[in-house]
């Protein structure tokens, strides 16, 4: 049988009685609850379930957040065989927690589309010189200015709708100067931002890093002038105690049920008040396994 391509639970006042199930191919099965549902599947999946499911109340899907990624690709004038090894090799964290910094490389098409931001002849011409370049990463906690949207855009097919706060912005802004000071001082000869178009910066000259950041300093970054990727969504369905400074926008209670019911938990990232700017795979690990706890309860 295909595995399942949508959920939806169904609900009393207070308790998950069934969920249905359609296969890929379109098949409806309807499973009855015995004990509770463990919902897990990530910031917009967990979201949307809850969503078609009318649970959670009117915050399901709010704030959002995740790890902005931005792939600087630095070309050097000697090979450097950054894809000869580990993937991800060396990383720092800002000081201030402004962003996360780190070398890593993909294999030839995942590179070329995630970190040149140019196309046709252009692009071409930048992947003859593979051997010769070097991806540095950015990791860039988020505002939670995120929503999931329960229908996705019509022409992009993207789940959720996103502004830019002014932390954004600021910390962007130094990640992206810091990263070109930083590959000129390792002798990189250019640089290539992966913005919305392509930015090349020729390295060699003296205060091009300064004129760079000079023109950026009050540009009003906007989420569509930036290639960003992510693979830590997190936010979404909020946790937090029903008598804490963040109670109005509970979607979760402090012992992982949705609000209003007894036998309905969530257990992933989705839970995150906010970005936790590193890979967040052990804490959704670690609160699963508290999770758990509460279900054995029931």
């Amino acid at each position: 049988m295909a595995p399942p391509a949508m959920m939806i639970a169904f609900l009393t006042l207070t308790r998950a009685e069934y969920v249905v199930l359609r296969a890929n191919n379109g098949k409806l099965t309807r499973v009855k609850v015995k004990k509770a549902i463990i919902i897990a599947g990530g910031a917009i999946a967990s979201s949307h379930v809850l969503m078609r499911s009318d649970a959670g109340g009117p915050n399901v899907g709010k704030r959002l957040s995740c790890n902005f990624a931005f792939p600087l690709t630095l070309d050097f004038p000697h090979e450097v065989r950054a894809f000869d090894g580990d993937q991800i090799t060396i990383a720092a964290i800002d000081p201030h927690l402004r962003s996360a910094f780190e070398t890593y490389f993909n294999p030839p098409a995942t590179f070329s589309i995630t970190s040149v931001p140019f196309f046709f002849d252009r692009r071409d011409t930048l992947m003859n010189r593979y051997k010769h370049l070097l991806n540095f990463g950015s990791l860039i906690g988020s505002e939670p200015n995120g929503i999931v949207l329960k229908t996705p855009d019509l022409l992009q097919g993207r789940p959720f709708d996103w502004e830019l706060g002014p932390k954004d912005q600021a910390n962007i802004k130094y990640a992206l100067v810091t990263m070109l000071e930083l590959g000129r001082l390792a002798g990189a000869r250019r640089a290539y931002i992966p913005t919305k178009p392509g930015i090349d910066i020729d390295l060699s000259i003296p205060d091009a890093v300064n004129e760079f950041a000079a023109a950026l300093e009050n540009y009003p970054l906007r989420i569509s002038d930036l290639y960003i990727g992510t693979a830590h969504p997190q936010g979404g369905n909020l946790m937090a105690a029903p008598t804490s400074k963040m109670g109005t926008h509970v979607v979760v209670n402090e012992d992982f049920r949705v609000a209003g019911y007894e036998n309905l938990f969530v257990a992933d990232a989705s839970l995150f008040p906010t970005s936790i700017t590193v890979n967040p795979q052990w804490t959704i690990m670690a609160m699963s396994t508290l999770a758990v706890k509460h279900v054995l309860q029931l």
